[in-house]
């Protein structure tokens, strides 16, 4: 049985702690501010959290930003992350996690949600095209570091 639930700060340990098992650790990283930030954007409005248990355990975490807009007074989201424990892939965690992010971005009266991927990505591609998501604008981006 697959439960959901919107974290908050309370599940900053269960959140940081799954980044770290899917993602890995990159050492470049201070992990102080990293906690701190990851903190604030539990905290926030303008972000949520889901988290996706199976039997209790976390296996899956959707992640998405709300921002305002120059297009008026709605909403546009943007998924920063859809991510499920190996052993849970295949099994409807994600496309559990996508519905719910779905219908919030529905609920918030939002005027698009968007997703950003690696242009090798064919794999999210072809799923994120199950939920009608379409190729549409081209992303550029400027690293500000070295």
């Amino acid at each position: 049985m697959l439960d959901l639930q919107r974290a908050g700060v309370k599940d900053h340990g269960v959140v940081t702690g799954f980044l770290e098992a899917v993602w890995g650790w990159y050492p470049d990283i201070d992990r102080d501010r990293w906690d701190w930030v990851v903190a604030e954007l539990l905290d926030s409005d303008s972000w949520m959290f889901l988290l996706a248990y199976h039997e209790g355990e976390p296996a899956g975490l959707a992640v998405v930003s709300w921002r305002l807009t120059l297009y008026g007074s709605r909403e546009e989201g943007r998924l920063e992350a859809v991510l499920v424990v190996e052993e849970r892939r295949h099994e409807g965690v994600g496309s559990a996690l996508m519905e719910a992010v779905l219908n919030a971005a529905r609920r918030r009266g939002c005027r698009e949600l968007e997703v950003a991927l690696p242009m090798d990505a064919e794999g999210a591609l072809s799923f994120f095209k199950r939920f009608e998501f379409r190729e549409e604008k081209r992303l550029l981006v400027w690293p500000c570091a070295d």
